[in-house]
């Protein structure tokens, strides 16, 4: 988490902002204007391909509780197994 403290005047203009019109944006609206922005990197299909998800601590310690089995349930998920990848904490 960043130490970074907005200005008084960032945190103005953030209260101020019309979150609305963001809202109304499509995905499809959103994808034109992120290869419309020179300083926006597109990953093609191929280097999404390559990636390894990698999940947050929390998530991990979330989907375990989600699937420990109760008392007496007698579900054997294979799934448990085959930990998602550990991410830096």
């Amino acid at each position: 988490m960043s130490s970074h403290k907005p200005s008084k005047e960032a945190e103005r203009l953030l209260q101020a902002f019309d979150w609305s019109k963001v809202d109304a944006l499509t995905d499809d609206q959103i994808i034109e204007a992120a290869k419309a922005d020179p300083d926006s990197v597109m990953p093609t299909e191929a280097e999404l391909a390559e990636f390894d998800l990698v999940l947050p601590a929390k998530a991990r310690r979330e989907m375990a509780q989600a699937k420990a089995p109760r008392a007496g349930d007698g579900d054997d998920d294979s799934d448990r197994n085959n930990p998602p990848k550990e991410a830096a904490e």
